[in-house]
């Protein structure tokens, strides 16, 4: 949703809801470990009350323990970053709320850091950089995590156009993460069979 301007992302969130898209990625950064953008959790609950999709948040933040709790109460996916402080400690209170955890990796991060009782989020660009090229060693880290069973699910998010979803998933994604692309396209229920034929 990041790529969607304010005043039209409820009628577009409806627009991808109708055309079948069921999970909206919400993105919160703290202008420290990423560029200032995303969302509050406030507005993020608003909005996937009103469209009735399920939801996920990534936490783009330096110290994501203070900031889970405010996206637990509805988002069944909460990611953290590997490479942010106290990130073990985020994981585990994600899932003392009843929320499941999820682990994101951005480009340079091994996909070995990653325990397996995680979800893994493979990052295709650099955190924040929303619109960015899609960065093809994406693809290598996702096969390395999902031959190497590292991961529950495996999912990849930044610069994933349609094409870049078909070649994820056949690498190994189990779920993708597109905005720009996606909400940007002209027949997103083509968009999003064309990739589910694919997985």
């Amino acid at each position: 949703m990041w790529s969607v301007p304010a005043g039209e992302r409820l009628a577009e969130a409806v627009r991808l809801r109708d055309a079948g898209l069921t999970v909206l990625h919400w993105d919160l950064t703290d202008g420290v470990f990423a560029r200032p953008g995303g969302f509050t959790a406030d507005a993020a609950r608003e909005l996937t009350a009103r469209t009735g999709l399920a939801a996920e948040a990534h936490l783009m933040v330096t110290r994501p323990l203070d900031h889970v709790d405010a996206w637990t109460g509805f988002c069944d996916l909460v990611v953290v970053h590997a490479e942010a402080y106290g990130w073990r400690e985020a994981a585990a209170r994600v899932e003392a709320r009843g929320a499941r955890p999820g682990l994101a990796l951005s480009p340079g991060t091994p996909p070995t850091d990653a325990p397996t009782e995680l979800d893994v989020l493979v990052m295709s660009i650099t955190p924040g950089h929303a619109g960015a090229r899609f960065e093809d060693s994406a693809l290598r880290s996702l096969r390395q995590a999902r031959s190497s069973g590292l991961a529950r699910m495996v999912g990849v998010d930044g610069g994933v156009t349609r094409e870049a979803a078909m070649r994820a998933v056949a690498a190994g994604a189990d779920w993708i993460v597109s905005g720009t692309a996606l909400f940007g396209s002209r027949d997103p229920r083509a968009w999003l069979a064309s990739v589910r034929r694919q997985a």
